[in-house]
């Protein structure tokens, strides 16, 4: 079997490029799109499968041959998201690992997290996970409370999830992040406070909450377009959010981006790279990059990506120049998401030209409603309106 190198398709230089920053090549994030899943959750819309588990091996040969495709960066985070990463065999998650290591330069204090579903933890598979150089993980629990899990489709009882923790401290987890979901038809404030309380009883280090979205492309979705289900008022869940704030402040956690919390010290560094729209690198079926000037999204099916890595093809079914224009809009789009804002020094540096010359005249006049704020220097949303941010982008947006 030949495995051809071809390059990413870089686009040539222009003026509409988005601006490179002077200095040393900066790192990047990698990311590995894992598509198989055990089971299929009815309102997920990621690119992913439950057959053709024979191709585990021919897929783990295509990533490597897109990785050495790229050309060498550092890398300061690799996240094994899905799917189902969880369904992988430690020696596959080795060799992935190892070829990034080798290739990109892996960084010594580099964040190696591997999305886990609850109900395949086990002890010895973490541990194989861990020696091959994870050192995060990020477990899907979603709820703590069984209906919901149950009308989600999950795998796992809320049991299982609680019992799959302890698995995963037993194995030497010290980085652990959960996920909530919030916005669950029927969910009532005594259910979420359930799942709020137990999640915080386990401990974690860092969590995320999101709120349910459809997409028509789902069963659910389906559902909801046909009037078979119906979701809560945009008013509950905005009161779902609110009592999620509250809850994991005084709990002590900081809220460091619109849907994460995490202790003092375990921000995700690969989480950071999206909101601070900086440069990752995407493999694998359906997976997004954003790097060496050009976007783009690679064939989400599986059997055509395996074949067109076998030709050196980058198999890419979406591309387009990181243009300085989109770079600007996503810079304001995604930084107002964080805590930290969006420094004006930088984006001036970046960019050529500061936010208020940028962005639209609401800009001041959202600054004297206090909605935004200025404070050292960096452009903030003030909290209380993280839940209505994409209303605020769009007055400020050009």
């Amino acid at each position: 079997m030949s495995w051809g190198h071809h390059p990413l398709p870089n686009p040539p230089p222009s003026e509409g490029e988005a601006t490179k920053r002077p200095g040393p090549v900066p790192s990047l994030a990698v990311y590995v799109h894992w598509p198989w899943c055990a089971s299929l959750c009815p309102y997920c819309d990621f690119d992913k499968q439950a057959s053709d588990f024979d191709l585990a091996d021919q897929y783990v040969e295509a990533l490597s041959a897109h990785l050495i495709q790229t050309p060498p960066r550092p890398a300061h985070s690799l996240y094994f998201g899905g799917g189902t990463p969880s369904l992988l065999r430690p020696d596959r998650l080795a060799r992935i690992v190892e070829a990034v290591r080798n290739h990109m330069d892996l960084l010594p204090d580099a964040e190696v997290t591997v999305e886990c579903n609850p109900s395949d933890v086990a002890v010895p598979k973490l541990r194989a996970y861990f020696e091959a150089g994870v050192n995060r993980i990020s477990l899907g629990v979603q709820s703590l409370v069984d209906e919901e899990l149950r009308f989600l489709g999950r795998r796992h009882t809320a049991d299982k999830a609680i019992r799959a923790v302890a698995a995963l401290r037993e194995a030497g987890c010290r980085n652990l992040s959960l996920d909530l979901m919030y916005g669950v038809p029927h969910q009532t404030r005594g259910q979420l406070e359930r799942s709020l309380d137990g999640l915080l009883a386990l401990e974690p280090e860092h969590i995320s909450a999101y709120a349910l979205t459809l997409e028509d492309s789902t069963p659910m979705g389906r559902d909801l377009a046909e009037g078979r289900l119906k979701l809560p008022s945009d008013d509950a869940v905005a009161a779902g959010y609110d009592q999620i704030q509250t809850v994991f402040g005084e709990a002590g956690f900081d809220q460091y981006e619109v849907s994460n919390w995490a202790r003092p010290g375990f921000a995700s560094t690969h989480n950071l790279t999206y909101w601070r729209n900086d440069e990752y690198l995407g493999l694998g079926a359906g997976a997004a990059g954003s790097c060496d000037g050009l976007r783009y999204k690679r064939n989400p099916d599986l059997r055509a990506y395996i074949a067109a890595a076998k030709e050196g093809d980058a198999a890419l079914v979406e591309s387009e120049p990181w243009t300085r224009e989109q770079a600007m809009h996503d810079t304001v789009m995604l930084g107002l998401r964080l805590t930290e804002g969006i420094s004006d020094a930088e984006f001036a540096e970046r960019f050529g030209c500061s936010l208020a010359d940028y962005c639209t005249d609401r800009l001041s006049e959202l600054v004297e409603e206090r909605v935004l704020g200025w404070q050292d220097g960096r452009l903030r949303l003030a909290p209380k309106y993280f839940f209505v941010s994409n209303a605020v982008l769009g007055e400020i947006l050009p």
